[in-house]
């Protein structure tokens, strides 16, 4: 029976490498995102309207660890389904906890479910969706806040529980409040005044730096995924074969 040559020996042998490692890398999953900052749990919501003038969100503190926000979920209200809400991620001073300089990231989000006064009706936008806020990094021990406005004229507001909102809010991954939990401004970020007399509807969920969430364009669909190749069964009873023989030659030479 006539032996394959040394080096497609070799190209099989890489192919079966390749394939054993394939199951072992497929069953690294990646780390679970953590919900750090939540106020959804509760049943009475009323609103308070944001326009292009008038802003207002929910503020924290982050905790040890670097982090990615992947996922918001707000309570919001609008009188016209067309009028979508604006939100930016400011980073706050360490000692006035307000807002410094410009914001961080912004996204343009529509209101799918709109909330009522009486029961809340969330609405989760994910990584795809808050776009340059989601690739923000967020660092450790910092105050940030995510602000929501209006500019289309319409009318929009943001629900909030009537509770404090140092005890309102459940907290996990080292976070905790910052600003009394709400920070509002009359004139477009000219003045800002800390409210925590009432907390906003709002969970935020996020993921290690070392698993930045997926961005993904939304005009543009995302590529299919480049198939790696795998030898199967046979392919492996083959290379086991194969490399049998070449150890029967090697003996015989020997001998």
């Amino acid at each position: 029976m006539p032996l394959l040559p040394r080096r497609q020996l070799a190209a099989i042998a890489l192919l079966a490498c390749t394939a054993a490692w394939s199951p072992l890398a497929s069953a690294q999953t990646s780390p679970t995102p953590i919900v750090v900052v939540d106020s959804t749990g509760w049943d009475y919501y009323s609103t308070y309207d944001v326009s292009a003038t008038e802003w207002r969100g929910p503020a924290f503190t982050t905790g040890a660890e670097p982090v990615y926000i992947s996922e918001i979920t707000l309570g919001l209200s609008n009188g016209d389904p067309s009028v979508q809400a604006i939100v930016q991620l400011y980073l706050l001073d360490d000692t006035t906890e307000l807002p410094t300089g410009a914001a961080l990231g912004t996204a343009s989000l529509p209101v799918v479910v709109p909330n009522d006064d009486a029961n809340l009706n969330p609405n989760t936008y994910t990584a795809a969706q808050l776009g340059s806020i989601a690739g923000t990094l967020l660092q450790p021990h910092k105050k940030y806040a995510l602000i929501v406005s209006n500019t289309s004229g319409g009318t929009l507001a943001l629900s909030d529980y009537n509770g404090l909102s140092d005890t309102s809010y459940t907290f996990a991954g080292g976070f905790s409040i910052a600003a009394d939990g709400y920070l509002h401004t009359p004139d477009s970020g000219s003045t800002w005044e800390k409210l925590g007399l009432v907390t906003p509807g709002f969970r935020l969920t996020v993921v290690p730096e070392s698993v930045p969430p997926v961005i993904v364009d939304p005009v543009l669909p995302p590529a299919a995924p480049t198939p790696v190749p795998s030898l199967g069964i046979l392919g492996l009873v083959s290379l086991a074969s194969a490399l049998g023989l070449l150890g029967m030659r090697r003996s015989r030479k020997r001998a």
